[in-house]
């Protein structure tokens, strides 16, 4: 009986059963899928992700031995769920360094990075998101040091800035592209960020992230918040201890808005009287706009009727 087009998905998946069983017994041990199923990059990917991952480390272990420290698996700013794969804190700066496993041709063609002759433009803003994210934790001094990397697993292909922020480098270039960095940070701001960066990154939770709802939220939500996560009083540190990183409060990152500052209290009779004579200017404004509509309502009647 010939096949009709309903058909051809279910012989499809039961020829590949049989290859499956077929190289199942010539073999003798399990196997996961016949190579015969495997139309898409994703089961390779699974397949080897723990080797990537080994050489992506060994790759940042040579940065080491040249003052570099790598933190690995750490939490997203502002995110419940995504992770960053590694922060290296050097001399160079901080580079947030994700790994992009592919099979197939990856290349890098008028600053895009592109495989199989598609642009992945997308998958480098991740990156740079991720690495934004990071900056918005540093003080300061520390923001303009922020880097982002995609290390292409297996591939060998000189650091080059590619489209969405960030630099593509291929993973055994990896390691010299790190040292290459001109010096941006101190060997005390090396201890100092990365120790902060693996106790606000590498806890339990991933910290929050200052957004504009943050910004301009009212001055009760700001005190009500302050007094909820009113810390204990700090211990004085020992002589000659690593200072505390300090970084700007969400006061001080957002600006002078009401309610963020010292001076809030004493703003809030002038904003009051503003807020006062904004509601007077919108009832002036709404009164004419009325009596200009009864007016044009009425010469259209005199005309109607004339």
């Amino acid at each position: 009986m010939e096949q009709g087009t309903g058909t051809e998905p279910v012989a499809r998946r039961v020829r590949r059963r049989g290859l499956w069983r077929t190289a199942r017994r010539a073999s003798g041990v399990p196997s996961a899928r016949p190579e015969a199923d495997r139309a898409d990059d994703w089961f390779d990917t699974w397949l080897t992700d723990a080797v990537d991952a080994v050489g992506s480390r060994r790759a940042l272990a040579t940065a080491e031995a040249a003052g570099w420290t790598v933190l690995h698996d750490l939490h997203r700013p502002g995110s419940t769920d995504a992770t960053v794969e590694h922060v290296a804190v050097g001399p160079g700066g901080v580079v947030l360094v994700e790994t992009l496993r592919w099979t197939g041709e990856v290349t890098v063609h008028d600053g895009t990075l592109r495989h199989r002759g598609y642009g992945r433009t997308a998958d480098v803003v991740a990156v740079a998101d991720a690495a934004g994210a990071v900056t918005a934790l540093l003080a300061p001094a520390h923001r303009r040091a922020v880097l982002a990397v995609v290390s292409l697993a297996g591939r060998d292909l000189e650091p080059a800035a590619v489209r969405g922020g960030a630099t593509a480098v291929g993973e055994p270039q990896l390691a010299a592209h790190l040292t290459a960095l001109p010096p941006v940070f101190s060997p005390e701001d090396v201890t100092l960020v990365a120790e902060y960066l693996a106790a606000e990154l590498g806890g339990a939770a991933s910290p929050e992230q200052l957004t504009v709802d943050d910004v301009f939220r009212p001055a009760e939500v700001w005190a009500a918040g302050e007094r909820a996560a009113a810390p204990a009083a700090p211990a004085t540190p020992a002589t000659g201890a690593t200072p505390r990183y300090t970084q700007p409060a969400n006061r001080e990152v957002a600006g002078l808005h009401a309610g963020q500052d010292e001076d809030a209290p004493a703003r809030a009779g002038s904003a009051t009287g503003r807020g006062a004579v904004g509601d007077g200017v919108l009832r002036v404004g709404l009164l004419v706009l009325g009596l200009l509509t009864v007016g044009n309502v009425l010469l259209a009647w005199l005309d109607v009727a004339g």
